[in-house]
């Protein structure tokens, strides 16, 4: 059965809570099958966005102190406290969760990686306190967000490196916000086309395509978003208000949208046009007017159910088709400023889908500035750089023979791999891009003809006028973008066409070996039948009697039940006209057989 967990955090308790245990700050809530509180930790405060969770430990930044809560989530204790030169304001893991980002109140950014002890800080790029931050799936960038409207791309890799020659300042630099920094997430590609979402206190979100710097689409909002959450196909997000209401900004609701078969997200002429969305995709917050701001949220696995955390302490929860509020989940003592769902857990786990780290971090090295930067001369690891892991009790070992992975990969299916793949695999964007193509007035060619055609077509296109327009006959010149549609049609055509033709060789040579078995068998029945006849020629000159016509009905015999054992086969492979001729040598052969019959008992009678 499926279990599907949730995290929240408070600050400071508001209300006596006789159901809550003192100086609890830190709730572990089943969220699903049945709703109830599993677990608890002491003595933490935790302002928004200074809460990460890993799957062995739970880091918690504390309001108006320098120090980090770190607590062991097996044993439901508090494992350590971190302490740091200054306040942290925001906190976010990387790198299989065996990185900490840690926003500082001077605008640095301090990289802690728990299984060595290693620290590392960027420049001060921020004018002031770093308020967000969020890393992508592939732990190559990660954002930061700030109180003085400017939101940073840092590259994780540069950041770690021992050498000394790598540049450690931000790769691109988002200033388009007008106000401080709330709220920063990011997508759930791998790919270079991932996207970033920041919500800002001048009531606008932008969608960013931070690998590029560039603003994508930008959205005015009838109020100042508090936190974010992003739908699981990254097609939507929702924002949190003061009022408690939430809101559903979908991309693909746009008034471009209607007319394309393809998203319009990244398209530029319409990345400068602000979007207002409408206010019939607020929820509806009748139900829960008394909730109070919502200062955090969470998505759940499926994306069907929104959870919020309210200042009231109330943990609720939203239908996403209906847009209502559901119920609400638990009250806690104080404002939920921090709601993280887990992964869930009792999902099957076969080597072809298990793609999660061979190890975990057991117990955090405490940080120590400037431990381990020190490279040597070549810009290699240190000599005193280690790392304190726990190694899994299984791990994934590649096959040992050619024919285990063989089968491993033939249990693979296409639904497995496309799952399991980071980003999309090439059969699947090239039936994609000819299924959109289908949709524009550009033909899909369906032969390798269509090629040349098209070629033809163009070119006539172009001659028909001197400038190259066809404006002299009424006809156009194609634009270049459909011509790239066309050829990506073209490219799908071709490489559908060479699959088939792949199988179909693979299949003649199946039945080439059949066909070759099949001639050494009948060839090695003859050279037996040759045989058995110099032998009966040979014992019917020398011995009197039937003896001799016996054995040779005898052979005749073994010949006839292999022709039926081969007429058998014949029909199993369905090729009747292969049995036919089997059949005629077969009886050609015994009539054969008879003639020399008749021949050896003449033979016989004249001895006799």
């Amino acid at each position: 059965m499926l279990t599907e967990a949730f995290i929240a955090s408070i600050s400071a308790p508001s209300k006596p809570n006789t159901g809550v245990a003192k100086d609890a700050g830190i709730f572990l809530h089943e969220f699903q099958p049945l709703p109830a509180q599993r677990g608890l930790f002491k003595k933490s405060v935790t302002p928004p966005n200074c809460l990460a969770v890993s799957a062995a430990h739970i880091f918690a930044a504390q309001a108006e102190k320098a120090v980090v809560h770190v607590y062991n989530r097996e044993q439901g204790t508090q494992e350590a406290i971190v302490p740091f030169p200054e306040r942290i304001h925001s906190l976010a893991l990387a790198a299989s969760d065996t990185v900490l980002l840690l926003g500082t109140e001077s605008g640095r950014v301090l990289l802690w990686e728990t299984c060595t002890g290693r620290l590392v800080s960027t420049p001060t790029s921020h004018l002031q306190q770093v308020t967000a931050l969020a890393a992508d799936p592939t732990s190559n960038f990660f954002l930061s967000g700030s109180t003085d409207s400017i939101i940073h791309v840092w590259s994780l890799p540069a950041l770690l490196s021992f050498s000394l020659d790598t540049i450690r300042t931000p790769i691109h630099t988002l200033s388009i916000h007008r106000g401080p920094i709330n709220a920063l997430i990011t997508g759930h590609s791998a790919s270079f086309a991932n996207i970033a979402i920041s919500a800002s206190q001048d009531n606008s979100a932008i969608v960013w395509d931070y690998q590029s710097g560039k603003a994508l689409r930008t959205y005015l909002l009838e109020a100042t978003p508090i936190s974010l959450s992003l739908d699981p196909a990254d097609r939507a997000f929702y924002a949190s208000y003061e009022d408690g209401s939430i809101q559903t900004i979908d991309f693909f609701d746009h008034p471009a949208q209607q007319d394309s078969a393809t998203s319009t997200l990244r398209d530029p002429t319409l990345s400068h046009r602000p979007i207002q969305p409408s206010p019939k995709t607020r929820f509806n917050t009748s139900s829960a007017q008394n909730l109070g701001p919502a200062l955090s949220q969470a998505l759940s696995y499926d994306g069907t159910t929104l959870l919020t955390g309210h200042s009231s302490g109330g943990v609720a929860t939203w239908e996403i088709a209906k847009r209502k509020y559901i119920t609400t989940l638990a009250t806690l003592p104080g404002p939920v400023t921090n709601l993280l769902l887990l992964p869930p857990t009792g999902f099957p786990s076969p080597p072809s889908l298990s793609h999660g780290p061979n190890f975990k971090v057991a117990a955090v090295v405490k940080p120590r500035l400037g431990a381990g930067n020190q490279a040597d001369g070549d810009g290699g690891v240190p000599g005193g750089y280690t790392v304190n892991i726990q190694l899994r009790n299984q791990l994934n070992t590649p096959p040992i023979s050619a024919t285990t992975a063989h089968a491993a990969a033939a249990r693979i299916s296409e639904f497995e791999i496309a799952l399991t793949h980071p980003t999309f695999p090439a059969e699947l964007l090239n039936a994609g891009l000819v299924e959109l193509a289908a949709y524009s007035a550009v033909p899909v060619p369906a032969d390798f003809m269509a090629l040349a055609a098209s070629e033809a077509q163009m070119g006539a296109g172009v001659q028909s006028d001197g400038s190259g327009c066809g404006a002299g006959n009424g006809r156009v010149m194609e634009s270049p973008v459909a011509q790239i549609k066309e050829m990506r049609a073209q490219l799908g055509a071709l490489q559908r066409v060479q699959k088939a033709t792949f199988k179909q060789l693979a299949e003649l040579r199946e039945e080439r070996a059949w066909w070759i078995e099949k001639e050494e068998r009948r060839e090695a029945r003859k050279r037996r039948r040759a045989a058995r006849r110099r032998e009966g020629l040979e014992l019917g000159g020398e011995k009197v009697g039937n003896g001799s016509c016996k054995e040779v009905d005898g052979g005749a015999e073994e010949d006839e039940d292999e022709d039926e054992e081969m007429d058998n086969g014949d029909e199993e492979m369905g090729d009747e006209s292969e049995s036919e001729e089997v059949d005629s040598s077969s009886s050609d052969d015994d009539e054969e057989l008879g003639d020399l019959e008749k021949s050896s008992g003449s033979e016989d009678s004249g001895v006799d």
